[in-house]
């Protein structure tokens, strides 16, 4: 996240430092738990150790060996929104108050979450701040006493509140979606009503200040999604049981435990997969970025269709069900097969399909295309043993359905070594595990000529889905050829206008 101009955090700290040895300009807080009085914001794991370094994507993680910047871990929406004057609250929970009427000790800098789908505050009526509940624009241009920030959803920052009772914030929407105008408001920042953390006040999500202790630090997890904001890519894990997320509420999430068909045609962003039970597959944005909610439509089936956020306002947590979608990880997580791709481009702007592999030691129960010739003695149950001349090719999506699945040529392919012709190479071995670039400028001639044809050809003639297949040099009469294991989909975009 740029800060385009601030008061230097150190000169706060020392300001501080009376009140807290724990605040040392960069902010080591993160919100503890919080009851879900009336209209609460979000709840937290009582985890602490995190170090804001007011960049996108929140705090860092000292002790993880990623070096990632993370959000919180396992926050989940919690009461319901508004504020109720009649109702008194007698504590705050769990929570860290910053202040309220009993401590009017104003706090010299605060963390805030931007959250672009905005909520009344448990703690403080229209009447003292007029930042309330409704959508605001990401990304976005937030000015607040002279210091700009230039945020998208689930950014923070810190600000500085000055002397006046109320702070406030105008906000100039810089993306696509269309706001009439820019949007103006304040919170309440003298104590007279109280700020918490955990609390939500229109579109600002209080974290902490330099009074709040720290929580306890955090276990790192094996792979985060929005360590760095949000994802450039997202695989998925296709379920014909669908679940509750544990941690995206229904009103973040309308992908619920419902029964799913075990083959459905899906879209999303702009890409249609052809899924059946348990079929892992990759989304990539259809624009610069996810928006706040990515949209699935069943196609046959419009009553399932749903959506997931993927702003990380919420959390993103590899094993998390949603609905059908379990989520496997982002593009910096590992993923768990033999083969995937990713499409993305290379700096002359041309696709480029990132490949990894690995199938050393395959168990038989792999996924794989099990097309096997009903006279073939040896399928299943062929040497699964990486050989030199293993090779990766890709076949259009309804190669997929037929009969004997994937009966033809592959569009494009090359060998495991890619650069060369690697089953004529004497004294080279096998290739087993690798990842490997294919792109019409350095993908070898015998994979792109003849019967087979360039990334470039194909997206002129309107792109579409394709399926990536690592297979074996044999076969019982190949095509087809004997299958290793059964990538996921990829999308080629259409360059044919």
């Amino acid at each position: 996240m740029k800060l385009i101009s601030t008061v230097s955090i150190l000169a706060v700290a020392a300001v501080a430092s009376a009140k807290s040895s724990s605040y040392k300009g960069r902010r080591t807080q993160e919100a503890e738990a919080y009851d879900g009085k009336k209209g609460s914001g979000y709840g937290y794991a009582g985890k602490k150790g995190y170090d804001y370094a007011g960049k996108k994507g929140g705090y860092d993680y000292d002790e993880c060996p990623t070096g990632k910047k993370g959000g919180y871990i396992s926050g989940k929406k919690g009461g319901g929104k508004g504020y109720d004057p009649s109702v008194i609250i007698p504590d705050y929970g769990d929570s860290c108050v910053i202040c309220d009427k009993q401590n009017k000790n104003k706090p010299v800098a605060m963390v805030l979450q931007y959250v672009a789908d905005g909520a009344n505050s448990a703690f403080q009526p229209s009447g003292k701040a007029t930042c309330r509940e409704q959508q605001y624009p990401s990304p976005a241009l937030i000015t607040v006493n002279g210091d700009t920030y230039d945020v998208v959803d689930g950014d923070l920052i810190e600000i500085f509140p000055g002397g006046d009772a109320e702070t406030d914030f105008h906000i100039v929407p810089t993306g696509q979606a269309v706001f009439d105008e820019d949007v103006e408001c304040y919170i309440h920042t003298s104590c007279s009503v109280p700020i918490v953390v955990g609390d939500q006040i229109g579109p600002f999500l209080i974290m902490g200040n330099e009074d709040c202790e720290a929580p306890e630090e955090p276990e790192c997890p094996p792979c985060q999604v929005c360590d760095t904001g949000r994802p450039d890519s997202l695989t998925l894990k296709y379920h014909s049981e669908g679940k509750d997320s544990m941690y995206q509420p229904e009103d973040k999430a309308s992908c619920r435990t419902d029964i799913y068909p075990n083959s459905a045609s899906v879209t999303v962003e702009g890409a249609t997969f052809n899924l059946d039970d348990g079929d892992i597959f990759t989304i990539t944005p259809e624009y610069s970025s996810f928006s706040a909610e990515t949209d699935f439509e069943f196609i046959g089936a419009s009553n399932l269709d749903c959506f997931i956020h993927t702003s990380c306002s919420v959390p993103l947590v590899p094993g998390d069900q949603i609905g059908p979608f379990e989520v496997i990880g982002d593009e910096d997580c590992p993923q768990p097969k033999c083969i995937n791709a990713v499409v993305g481009t290379n700096d002359e702007g041309e696709t480029a399909i990132t490949v990894e592999f690995s199938y050393s030691n395959l168990p038989e129960d792999r996924k794989w295309a099990q097309n096997c010739d009903a006279r073939d003695e040896n399928c299943p149950g062929f040497d699964l043993a990486p050989l030199k001349n293993d090779w990766i090719g890709f076949y259009p999506c309804d190669e997929k359905a037929k009969p004997i699945p994937y009966p033809v040529e592959p569009e494009f392919w090359s060998y495991t070594c890619y650069d060369q012709n690697c089953h004529r190479v004497p004294d080279s071995g096998p290739v087993s595990e690798a990842t490997v670039v294919f792109e019409d400028q350095t993908l070898p001639l015998y994979g792109r000529q003849g019967i087979h044809t360039t990334i470039a050809e194909l997206e002129a003639a309107g792109g579409g889905c394709m399926v990536v297949l690592l297979n074996k040099y044999t076969g019982y009469s190949p095509a087809p050829y004997y299958n290793i294991c059964e990538g996921n989909e990829i999308m080629l975009p259409d360059k044919s206008g």
